[in-house]
């Protein structure tokens, strides 16, 4: 299967879709938990949410990653006995051996937190009672790690429009739901809980039933199916897991320091990371194959379009990681009631810290290829929470929430820095850094234009001038960009000519 740079660029459209419904369902519903729920509950809710995606990290054990590798098409395998199997059924058997294994870990990690509750939800979830609502969700990690393998399983075979329909339909259900249970049936948090549970049981079994449609499951596994696709993925758990653990400590931190009510502001904030992210991710699932296919294949001039790819990649976060630091506050004051738009004072600095993460996907592209490079990645998530959490400490003490967001930029430097500079250890294109600095050194003159803005208070611009205001910007900005590189133009050109 050959995918060119056009592929890619029409997959990340849909995946750039896809990734927004499962990143920020929370924030487009935003206008209805910040209008049926006070800022303290909306803090609790958001301390719940990051529980169940680190228990959902750690029941996934990573095999995420293994199934995008080893059930990609172009990746050969390397069994050399296979008298028992068909030759088609290669990546069924590791995909089979993915799913077994993260039906017993679920079941381990909910096991254990439920019968730990106790014991961490006095820290976790200050003056706030376990049961029944804790408890309850909890049941929901049996159920997420299985349609993230399943997602995971259509990215690596490029099913980029299914990929899209079951994100779509997983959002509509949950948004369906929630508001249900929220409004009409007023449950609060618990049918918050209910919700997340009856939505993430209905589409495992989903995701099950298209991956045995796919000749996917049911394929007969061995052993050593087990520990080569375990020996790929543990070196990814540290990775995830200490990126979720440092997202609950964050607001842990915050919440035992500060206030459970600025936790939920914090949350606020961090949808704007979460937009952002679900942009570089969803590119990165695109670039993904596509780059696999090009180190395997290795035509005539691979590498040089692998940095043009970068380069339009790179050139995508700036002007998303720059539109949410310019217009933050105003997409505040239209969906949420004034108590919650202070969130928006530190989206500039989280913003900056997701525009430095852009180069971090394309080092971890050329890590996730060698078996081995996984080992760096959990090098990489380990040193940068080391570094991360003390500093949240710090900064939640001085300067509150802007002490926190500021640790989250330090983080991501040193993800980026450790990424780029380990990725050298394998073989992969450099990163063109000419055209990284010069697209970068755009997004940046925004951001510190919004924080002294901010900080004048706008030169007392009333709400529509200031709009108008920020958008000639963004255009500014935009031209800017294609001006530094024709291939931002090229990339767009073809999301338009294709439309898909």
């Amino acid at each position: 299967m050959s995918v060119d740079s056009s592929a890619v660029t029409r997959h990340s459209v849909i995946y750039v879709a896809a990734s927004i419904l499962q990143k920020l369902s929370s924030l487009i519903l935003l206008p209805v938990y910040t209008r049926l729920l006070t800022p303290e509950e909306y803090g609790y809710f958001n301390l719940i949410i990051t529980l169940l995606l680190l228990g959902g990290a750690v029941a996934t054990l990573g095999l995420e990653f293994a199934v995008a590798r080893y059930c990609h098409p172009e990746i050969s395998d390397d069994v050399t006995d296979t008298r028992d199997w068909k030759l088609g059924d290669s990546q069924g058997r590791y995909y089979t051996a993915a799913y077994f294994v993260v039906v017993a870990a679920s079941m381990g990690v909910t096991a254990l937190l439920a019968a730990t509750g106790p014991l961490y939800s006095p820290i976790a979830f200050p003056d706030f009672d376990f049961y029944p609502v804790v408890l309850i969700a909890l049941v929901s990690i049996l159920f997420q790690p299985l349609t993230a393998i399943y997602l995971s399983l259509l990215q690596a075979r490029s099913m980029a429009r299914a990929y899209g329909t079951f994100s779509l339909a997983l959002f509509l259900s949950n948004a369906l739901l929630t508001v249900a249970l929220l409004g009409p049936l007023d449950l609060g948090l618990l049918g918050v809980a209910v919700s997340l549970v009856a939505v993430n049981a209905f589409f495992a079994l989903l995701g099950t039933l298209r991956a045995s449609r796919l000749g996917m499951l049911w394929i007969r596994f061995c052993a050593d199916d087990v520990r080569r696709i375990l020996s790929y993925s543990l070196p990814m758990l540290p990775h995830t897991l200490t990126l979720q653990a440092t997202s609950l400590a964050s607001r842990v931190i915050i919440s035992n320091l500060v206030s459970v009510a600025a936790a939920g502001l914090f949350n606020i904030a961090m949808y704007a990371v979460n937009f952002i992210d679900a942009v570089q991710t969803a590119l990165h699932r695109a670039f993904l194959p596509w780059y696999f296919t090009q180190v395997e294949q290795q035509t005539v001039g691979w590498q040089d379009n692998v940095r043009d790819v970068i380069a339009a990649f790179v050139g995508a976060s700036v002007v998303v990681s720059s539109a949410v630091a310019l217009f933050a506050s105003e997409l505040l004051v239209v969906m949420t009631p004034e108590s919650f738009h202070e969130a928006a004072n530190i989206v500039p600095i989280l913003a900056l810290s997701m525009m430095v993460k852009s180069v971090y996907y394309p080092s971890l592209s050329a890590l996730l290829y060698n078996e081995r490079g996984t080992n760096l990645v959990m090098v990489i998530s380990g040193t940068a929470s080391v570094f991360s959490i003390p500093l949240a400490v710090a900064g939640a003490f001085s300067l509150g929430l802007t002490g926190v967001a500021l640790a989250q930029l330090m983080q991501r430097l040193v993800m980026s820095a450790m990424a780029v500079r380990l990725s050298a250890r394998v073989d992969r294109p450099p990163i063109p850094w000419g055209s990284v600095m010069r697209l970068q050194a755009g997004g940046v003159t925004v951001v510190v234009l919004v924080m002294i803005g901010d900080h004048a208070a706008w030169w007392g611009l009333g709400f529509w001038w200031l709009l108008v205001a920020k958008s000639a910007v963004g255009i500014a900005l935009a031209s800017y960009l294609f001006v530094c590189d024709p291939n931002l133009f090229r990339a767009a050109r073809r999301v338009l000519s294709h439309g898909r």
